[in-house]
C-alpha cells in the first residue's frame, strides 16, 4: 500500500510540473516563410488567388483519391479519407495579401494567409510570404504540440513554397 501511495505522489507531482511547465509555453504558434519568385506580381497574385491553380503547387489538393469540389475559384471543400469535411477559404484582404481560412468539421485549425511584394528595382521579380497562425487551448498537451507543429509546418512551408515558384518560373 505504501508503494502505491508512492507512485500516486509521483505521478500527481510529475503531472502538476507538466502543467506549470506548459503555462509557460507560448498560447499560438505563428509561422512565416518567403521566397524570391521570378514572375510579375500581377502573375504571382492571380495564381495565389485562384483555388484551381493550387492543384498545380499545393500538396494539400493534390491527393488523386479524393474528390475536390472547388464551390468558387476562392473556395474549395472536400473530405478527407476518414471522413471529415475540409474547407479552405481565401478572401482578398488588401490588393498585395490574401487571407485564407481553414476550417476542418465545421471548425476553425488556423489562419493563413500570403502577402506579395514586387521588387522595386526589377519588375519581374516578387517575394512571396506565407504565414501561418494557430491559437492553442490552455491544455498541456496543446502547448507541447505547439513546440513540434511549428518544426512540422515550417517543412511544409518551404517545399509548398518551392512548388510555387517552380510553378510559376517555368509555366
Amino acid at each position: 500500500m505504501r508503494f502505491l501511495k508512492q507512485i500516486f505522489i509521483g505521478l500527481l507531482v510529475f503531472a502538476i510540473l507538466l502543467f506549470g511547465i506548459s503555462l509557460l509555453l507560448p498560447s499560438g504558434i505563428n509561422v512565416s516563410k518567403s521566397v524570391l519568385v521570378y514572375a510579375n506580381h500581377q502573375k504571382v497574385n492571380s495564381t495565389i488567388a485562384d483555388l484551381t491553380q493550387w492543384k498545380n503547387w499545393n500538396p494539400i489538393l493534390q491527393d488523386p483519391q479524393i474528390r475536390y469540389e472547388i464551390a468558387t475559384p476562392q473556395q474549395v471543400s472536400w473530405k478527407s479519407r476518414d471522413g471529415i469535411a475540409q474547407e479552405i477559404a481565401l478572401e482578398q484582404a488588401a490588393p498585395d495579401s490574401i487571407s485564407i481560412t481553414i476550417r476542418s468539421d465545421g471548425k476553425q485549425v488556423f489562419t493563413s494567409g500570403f502577402n506579395t511584394i514586387s521588387h522595386q528595382q526589377d519588375s519581374l521579380l516578387t517575394k512571396v510570404e506565407w504565414w501561418i497562425s494557430e491559437d492553442l487551448k490552455w491544455y498541456p498537451w496543446q502547448k507541447f504540440y505547439g513546440l513540434f507543429a511549428e518544426s512540422f509546418r515550417d517543412a511544409y512551408m518551404e517545399n509548398t513554397l518551392q512548388s510555387l515558384k517552380d510553378y510559376l518560373e517555368f509555366k
